[in-house]
């Protein structure tokens, strides 16, 4: 049976979780690990979409099946470049395959446990990102266009899109309610974004309502 499928080795599940691997490896001890996949599980758990495609554990056995492809090959160079690249890198210098094996188990070890809430684990920059998209693609609006006060960007940005604004001034918001529910206090996400306060992320909020009122009502 021929276990290799470009697909499984190019995107999905265990190039996510190498990635994370290898940024730890090469943080020098900066970054943990079984942090890193927590964050992952957690990401997966808490996102139904991502749950019921792909869940955590789904994502352990694609990693078995990928160091038993490698197994079976005894060779990377039968795999996608990108992939044999990101595994060495990832490995270390330990056997390919059974780094995917350890990983896995790892992968499937954390996944027995309740994952940690943020104040347990504070978010990660790439958490945030997957997390919160729309508002991270907004902020990179923000840098070029910053030349009105605050709810004027927001209005100009979703005026742009407007009439066919609903889903992006949709996601601004829900996504704006998300984090205000996710971190109550008043700094809510300004770690991550340095208008994602709780006054900025309501007076986003109202914005979009008022558009969605005077334009879609």
């Amino acid at each position: 049976m021929e276990l290799s499928a470009v697909g499984l080795f190019s995107s999905g599940p265990v190039i996510r979780l190498i990635d994370l691997a290898t940024a730890v490896q090469e943080s020098r001890g900066e970054l943990s690990l079984d942090d890193e996949i927590r964050r992952y599980i957690r990401l997966t758990e808490t996102n139904w979409t991502a749950n019921w495609i792909c869940p955590a554990y789904t994502a352990a056995a694609a990693l078995d099946l990928a160091g038993t492809s490698v197994s079976a090959s005894g060779t990377l160079d039968d795999h996608p470049p990108e992939f044999k690249e990101k595994i060495l890198r990832a490995a270390e210098g330990m056997d390919p395959a059974e780094y995917l094996h350890i990983l896995a188990e790892t992968v499937r070890g954390l996944n027995r446990r309740p994952y940690p809430e943020y104040d347990q684990l504070p978010m990660a920059g790439w958490e945030f990102l997957q997390t919160f998209p729309s508002l991270y693609g907004f902020d990179a609006v923000l840098v070029d266009e910053g030349d009105l006060p605050f709810s004027g960007l927001v209005q100009r940005f979703i005026s742009a899109e407007h009439p066919y604004c609903n889903e992006r001034a949709a996601a601004l918001s829900a996504q704006a309610q998300y984090a205000l529910a996710l971190f109550p206090g008043e700094q809510c996400i300004a770690r991550h974004l340095s208008w994602g306060t709780r006054a900025g992320l309501l007076e986003l909020i109202d914005t979009v309502n008022e558009h969605m009122r005077q334009e879609h009502s």
